[in-house]
């Protein structure tokens, strides 16, 4: 009876302690990573559609209701160099400030990204495009035809979206 009593103790232990683990740190996919990994994950994810390849657009992509997401791959190694949220005719806005946005990303990524992305530090606004950075990622925040739209983009690779924009705006580019 004893030895059953210590392996129910450590086999509840050892539940209770992978329950903490998957809490904490939730499963994720961001620029950066392979995109078979973000495409899986968006699998898990109840406001993501279903992802399929796009090969104008170089990437995954899908609707569902009024949220439109994406995943650039333009990486020859398969790399994710960013992701978008477009959310159309609800009446919501990308901004930092913004308890409805911000719970979105909460629930399609986690709160640390959620946070990143309210704490984050406006840079510039580029045309319709406002830049920020954040501590682990930069955001790109735009209003766009009924909706609102936002980016997620490596943080190294800010600068480099940043004078891209400005290029773009006084010569043509293939967006």
């Amino acid at each position: 009876m004893l030895k059953s009593s210590k392996f129910n103790y450590l086999f509840n232990a050892t539940a209770s302690a992978i329950v903490v683990i998957v809490a904490v740190t939730p499963a994720n996919a961001l620029p950066g990573q392979n995109v078979s990994s973000v495409v899986k994950w968006a699998k898990t994810r109840s406001q993501l559609p279903t992802l399929t390849y796009n090969s104008e657009a170089h990437g995954y992509e899908g609707t569902k209701g009024k949220l439109y997401f994406y995943a650039d791959v333009t990486s020859e190694d398969g790399t994710v160099t960013k992701e978008g949220i477009t959310v159309g005719g609800s009446g919501l806005k990308f901004t930092t400030k913004n308890a409805n946005a911000v719970k979105l990303l909460q629930n399609i990524y986690n709160s640390q990204i959620a946070n990143d992305f309210q704490k984050s530090r406006y840079v510039t606004k580029i045309g319709r495009d406002l830049y920020y950075r954040g501590q682990k990622f930069a955001y790109i925040t735009a209003e766009v035809q009924g909706g609102s739209s936002l980016q997620i983009i490596p943080l190294r690779n800010l600068q480099e979206f940043i004078d891209n924009a400005k290029y773009c705006q006084t010569n043509q580019c293939d967006i």
